[in-house]
């Protein structure tokens, strides 16, 4: 499990004295086992607008020695889209995701699309972004360099268009993940053994079906305390707010 980070790591991240006391405050609680009153400290940061991988972590942890496994997915979720390397996240996302009832197991992907799906999530979106500047400058200077005939031969030629492949490969990816990050509005069941309904309030509206908590769904619109999700498996319905929970 992950220690927790020290006061000078939460200064680099500007967050102020009022998160930062919350946050170690959190984090007595938690090695006290309060993990109810650790939640409170930690949501109050979010509720402040402050936030990193670490934090949603740590709530994370906390949400799931609760046995919360809805609001754990949800947080450690969250630190790996701030984080997408770090391997205590992807491991507690693991066990909590383990811990849901039955789940949707679908067909493993080809195996060229699970590799590329993991390529590019390994970085985040302004990570992609910075890589493909970088790379895009050497390509220019590379060429500046072979205009000036500072650079010859048949391995700088070579490397010229690595150089050009790899940069088009970098700004398909970034690009592909803005487009999906951008069209796609996810939220995770928090509530266990959540109606969805055919339509947005109760009353003579159908169940259509019933979702188990930690289950994540494509937000397809909302209309007053009601969000229209749609599941992996293709079901739509409609459910109340307090069930879920939006990813950022």
């Amino acid at each position: 499990m992950k220690k927790y980070i020290f006061i000078f790591m939460m200064i680099s991240y500007g967050i102020s004295d009022v998160p930062n006391d919350l946050f170690l405050q959190g984090n007595q609680l938690m090695l006290k086992e309060k993990y109810v009153d650790a939640v409170q400290s930690y949501e109050s940061i979010i509720a402040l607008g402050y936030e990193n991988a670490d934090i949603y972590y740590n709530l994370g942890n906390a949400y799931y020695r609760m046995h919360h496994i809805g609001q754990a997915i949800w947080a450690y979720q969250n630190a790996l889209y701030l984080n997408p390397r770090n391997k205590d996240s992807i491991h507690n996302l693991s066990l909590a995701n383990a811990r849901r009832v039955d789940r949707i197991e679908l067909p493993p992907p080809a195996r060229i699309l699970k590799i590329y799906r993991t390529i590019k999530s390994y970085l985040t979106l302004s990570e992609w972004f910075l890589f493909g500047s970088i790379i895009l400058f050497t390509q220019a200077f590379w060429l500046l360099c072979m205009q000036f005939a500072v650079l010859r031969g048949r391995l700088v030629a070579m490397t010229l268009n690595v150089l050009i492949v790899l940069t088009l490969i970098t700004h398909i990816i970034a690009l592909d993940k803005y487009l999906q990050e951008k069209r796609t509005n996810t939220a995770v069941i928090i509530g266990n053994g959540v109606d969805a309904y055919s339509g947005p309030f109760y009353g003579n509206k159908t169940i259509l079906f019933r979702i188990n908590e930690g289950s994540i769904a494509d937000v397809s619109n909302t209309q007053k305390d009601w969000t229209e999700i749609i599941l992996i498996d293709g079901k739509k319905g409609w459910v109340p707010n307090e069930s879920i929970r939006i990813l950022r």
